[in-house]
């Protein structure tokens, strides 16, 4: 079920909790009241929601900024060892987990387009030539 977007929906309801998925930012949380204030980032556009806590909440990565680690903590990280469950591990039977017990189905996949263009070098004398070689093909194009 990866990449599918059926597990938050499935997470919520297995617990009875709204759902509020594609949160782009968490504009108000207020604990004692109980209530959650959202914004979502949609193909149409950003649409802002409120909600009762508890609530399941899926995230885009416009969620937070760009944290790039530090040279040591990637080598920190490239020597830690992750661990891997399996059925046993967490206590479940494996007749219950897996693509044999999955409530999803796959009958076909389809495979994306094939992408196809064309490549144009633009080349000349200078940096600039060049630069105002592609400024030019880009307006004659209309993509600027």
């Amino acid at each position: 079920m990866v990449d599918t977007g059926l597990i938050q929906g499935g997470v919520a309801r297995r617990l009875g909790w709204p759902l509020l998925s594609f949160v782009a930012k968490i504009e108000e949380l207020d604990p004692a009241g109980r209530s959650i204030k959202v914004n979502r980032l949609l193909e149409q556009g950003r649409q802002a929601v409120a909600s009762k806590l508890p609530v399941v909440i899926s995230v885009v990565k416009e969620i937070t900024s760009r944290v790039y680690p530090s040279f040591i903590n990637i080598r920190k990280a490239s020597k830690l060892q992750i661990p891997v469950w399996d059925s046993g591990t967490i206590g479940v039977e494996a007749s219950q987990v897996g693509r044999a017990n999955a409530a999803t189905k796959w009958t076909r996949v389809f495979p994306l387009p094939t992408r196809t263009g064309n490549v144009e070098m633009i080349t000349g004398d200078s940096p600039q030539a060049i630069a105002a070689a592609l400024v030019d093909k880009l307006m004659t194009d209309k993509v600027i």
